[in-house]
This record gives C-alpha cells, sequence and structure tokens, in this order.
C-alpha cells in the first residue's frame, strides 16, 4: 500500500468558507477518485507554533494509483480552486 499524507496551513486571510471548501473538497476525493482506497482527515485541535490546520491520510494501492488520483478531474480542480486558500502544506508519502 502507498499512503499519502498532507498536513496544511490556511492562509490567515482565509475566510471559514475558503477553508469549509477545501476540507470538502479533500473529503470527497474518497468518493470521487476511485483510486482512493481509504481517506481519512480533520481540523487540528491542539495548538503550538509548528501546527498545521488540517491534515489529510490517503491511502492507494500503490505508487501508480496515487499518481493517477493526482491526474484526476477532482485533485485538478481542488489545485485550481479551493487549495487557492492554502498557505503552505507539508506533504509526505511511503510505502506500507
Amino acid at each position: 500500500m502507498f499512503r499519502h499524507v498532507v498536513m496544511v496551513c490556511f492562509k490567515p486571510e482565509a475566510s471559514d468558507e475558503e477553508r469549509a471548501a477545501v476540507m470538502d473538497a479533500v473529503r470527497g476525493f474518497a468518493t470521487q477518485v476511485p483510486e482512493v482506497r481509504s481517506l481519512i482527515c480533520g481540523e487540528n485541535v491542539g495548538s503550538g507554533p509548528n501546527h498545521h490546520d488540517f491534515v489529510m491520510v490517503a491511502d492507494f494501492e500503490d505508487e501508480a494509483a496515487f499518481r493517477r488520483y493526482l491526474a484526476s478531474p477532482a485533485h485538478r480542480a481542488y489545485v485550481e480552486g479551493p487549495a487557492k486558500a492554502v498557505a503552505k502544506l507539508a506533504a509526505i508519502q511511503h510505502i506500507y
């Protein structure tokens, strides 16, 4: 299995609606992208200087399925739309 983890920090000026649009789009990957085997995500409930606002953990059969997800219409729409509310992100992929 191939795991993709993304942690997001929103732009300070991002509205509640823009933040919700990011989270809704990410949650939608689970039903819109057949390559997604499992997806969990949530908002940060902690605080601290190194914390992020939102996290997604998605699993794929293999790296090829992950690459198809990146090229999917749902992911492209996210990058071109809601993701504009993101100031920075950290991502990692690993095989397990």
